[in-house]
């Protein structure tokens, strides 16, 4: 990435997406952190191509596309595209652009590799791929591909759980799918060993992944919210018991997709390890209920 005369001088990182989850818990979270500077466009500045000289105005040193991850269903997300040609043509930085695992069909049976090709035919993959393919066309560009995020804001999995145990609803998972849950704040502290390795030397490029270290089916993972919230709520243990007689511990794995990434290059790379989501997932649910 661009080195700047005064080496003490922070990282100016311009953030696209900052009101997404992703884009919120980077500020949050990285806001103790003096190495960083952020610059913070709004969404419709990135949807306005007629507005490009403003952009042409602010001067950074990497940019980080958060907005991708939400916002790929929308209509108006090939005007996000074109946004994204239009830093990748300009060269002048890098861009990091934040992508999912479900880029792919799930229809391996062992983790993906970043080798592998994105395979699934569903809209949102479909405008997630087009975006990698945009992005990657600067070999100086990141695309990092990450797994089931949470982070207890918004309308994430993890919150909309705990409100159907709350409104006593019966949670009624299909048990389809294996993948690698991962707390939002994890893949920030990975974005932004990325970005400081990259700022200070680091020549890494092109595609990655990153999740936690340990598959679950998703009613496991529903399970696994549900009993810490028995402790809180006794509608809770009686979810965990309905479950527990609903899937018996010996499945039939191979028919399921696997939304699950294989992390070795990373840690290769960048020497950044996976870290367990259980601890987190615990501890966020607690927090969760001592805030209501």
């Amino acid at each position: 990435m661009n080195t700047t005369a005064d080496i003490n001088a922070p990282i100016r990182i311009l953030l696209l997406g900052s009101g997404t989850e992703v884009g919120s818990s980077l500020l949050q979270l990285s806001k103790e952190k003096n190495e960083f500077f952020w610059i913070c466009p709004e969404e419709s500045l990135l949807l306005d191509v007629n507005r490009r000289a403003e952009l042409d105005d602010m001067q950074f040193d990497v940019v980080i596309d958060a907005l991708s991850l939400r916002y790929a269903l929308q209509s108006d997300y090939e005007k996000f595209q074109s946004t994204l040609q239009y830093f990748s043509d300009r060269a002048n930085a890098p861009l990091i652009m934040i992508s999912s695992a479900r880029v792919f069909s799930g229809n391996k049976e062992v983790p993906y590799a970043e080798t592998d090709t994105p395979d699934s035919t569903e809209p949102y993959a479909q405008a997630l791929i087009a975006a990698e393919s945009i992005v990657l066309s600067n070999p100086d560009n990141i695309v990092l591909r990450t797994g089931w995020l949470f982070s207890g804001q918004g309308d994430d999995f993890v919150c909309r759980t705990l409100g159907l145990i709350q409104d006593g609803v019966n949670l009624a998972y299909k048990d389809d799918l294996i993948g690698s849950p991962t707390p939002v704040s994890d893949l920030v502290r990975v974005i932004l060993s990325m970005v400081n390795q990259g700022h200070y030397g680091a020549e890494n490029k092109g595609v990655y992944h990153y999740c936690c270290a340990e598959e679950i089916s998703w009613i496991r993972l529903v399970e696994a919210i549900v009993a810490t919230s028995g402790q809180f709520d006794p509608k809770a243990q009686v979810e965990v018991e309905a479950i527990g007689d609903s899937f018996p511990e010996v499945q039939e794995t191979s028919a399921m997709q696997r939304q699950s990434l294989s992390c070795r290059k990373i840690f290769n790379h960048f020497g950044i390890k996976q870290r367990p989501w259980r601890s987190k997932l615990r501890s966020l649910v607690k927090e969760l209920y001592k805030a209501n």
